[in-house]
């Protein structure tokens, strides 16, 4: 955590000496934000198209932000819901809009096709005879989609995985020629290419890169049957690493072995889609909650904070932890010889009502008293929008924006 973020979170508790009646907050890091899209503009080849996958942080101002860098060609969104968010967050057409995930509603493929929206990444065979028989409706004459398939590839090193297992993500590759023979044959929809995202959370880049040829490979077997492939849609992937580490996706490498690999198989006029979000925001944010009380029972200490998973869920539906600080603030003892954490593993947890209530766990903490600060940094994607936010009705975490 960087000195200048430190003191902006202070300057925003200690501001007049006032009690903040919801000590819980999450900030973002404009610049932070900017200088990772910088790494994509810096490296990627001409034929690669840079969306943002608004999943990963839906605030408007992020959103605004990420919009306001020329290389950002549009926005990914897996609902309606994320389609009028995207509109007033500054997008200002929506054929900058892709549409992704399992489970479409009839009622949203409508308004979609209805808005013109510029590629629907197709999940199964029924989605895309309701996408056709919409049209037919609305007299509209091609809906232009893109094929997801499920890839019979297994990417090691991956946090999450979406393809090579079964799952309700895209359609089997040992049916997909057979499924898309099915949909050739509506006469309302125009196959453009394929959306093939199969792992994220992948720091290492040769990972991605055995993936990329691995998916090269099946377009030139399967060319011969489906001859009009001009988009691959990868998705995201890139990891961002949730240690202290300071481990880094390494772009460059990564867009320069991709650049290798269309050349060696003739693909420069197939455009290249990522869809990233994680990697965009994920280190630009910190979630910053109050110690309210520090207890000791049975030989463990508990840092018990003003927010808990219902502000930030991530770290306990994944297993995983996210770096965490403690800024000093030096509050006025509640009394005499209260409990304080010196140079020992601590869990941090929140109010709830329930042991499993924990932000983090057999944390090492040099110093802690009651009035500090514990910070989650990497806690810009996934992290407030995928909380249970409104379970015991505790005030929701403002989001600061600093620019």
């Amino acid at each position: 955590m960087n000195n200048e973020v430190k003191k902006r979170i202070l300057d925003y508790f200690n501001k007049d000496k006032r009690i903040i009646d919801n000590p819980t907050c999450y900030f973002y890091d404009l610049a932070q934000i900017s200088r990772q899209i910088k790494q994509i503009q810096n490296y990627a080849g001409k034929n690669v198209s840079l969306y943002y996958a608004m999943k990963a942080n839906p605030n408007k101002e992020v959103i605004s932000h990420v919009l306001s860098h020329e290389c950002v060609k549009g926005i990914e969104i897996a609902s309606t819901g994320e389609l009028d968010i995207a509109l007033d967050s500054g997008l200002e057409s929506t054929d900058r809009i892709l549409f992704t995930g399992p489970g479409k509603t009839p009622v949203e493929l409508e308004r979609v096709v209805k808005d013109k929206i510029r590629f629907i990444n197709v999940e199964s065979l029924v989605e895309a005879i309701r996408i056709n028989e919409i049209a037919k409706k609305l007299n509209v004459d091609k809906v232009d989609i893109l094929l997801r398939v499920n890839i019979d590839y297994f990417l090691d090193g991956a946090s999450e995985h979406m393809a090579g297992i079964s799952t309700k993500l895209g359609i089997d590759q040992k049916v997909f020629l057979d499924t898309f023979k099915e949909i050739q044959k509506l006469s309302h929809l125009n196959v453009c290419g394929l959306h093939v995202f199969a792992a994220d959370g992948v720091l290492d880049y040769n990972v991605l890169l055995k993936y990329a040829e691995n998916v090269f490979k099946y377009v030139k077997e399967i060319e011969p049957i489906i001859p009009n492939i001009q988009v691959l849609d990868f998705g995201g992937g890139f990891g961002l690493d949730y240690t202290k580490e300071n481990k880094e996706f390494d772009t460059k490498s990564f867009f320069e072995g991709l650049d290798k690999l269309v050349h060696e198989y003739g693909f420069e006029n197939k455009e290249m889609i990522l869809e990233l979000g994680k990697y965009i925001v994920g280190s630009a944010g910190y979630y910053v909650t109050e110690i309210v009380d520090i207890k000791d029972c049975k030989g463990q200490k508990h840092i018990v904070c003003a927010g808990g998973v219902n502000h930030m869920r991530l770290p306990i539906a994944t297993d995983r932890k996210h770096p965490v600080y403690i800024i000093e603030r030096n509050i006025p003892d509640v009394y005499k010889g209260q409990s304080i954490v010196q140079n020992e593993k601590v869990d941090i947890e929140g109010p709830l009502c329930m042991t499993e209530d924990k932000i983090s766990w057999d944390e090492y903490i040099e110093n802690a008293r009651i009035g500090d600060l514990v910070v989650l940094t990497q806690s810009g994607a996934y992290c407030y929008s995928a909380s249970t936010l409104w379970f015991l009705s505790h005030p929701l975490p403002e989001e600061i924006i600093l620019r």
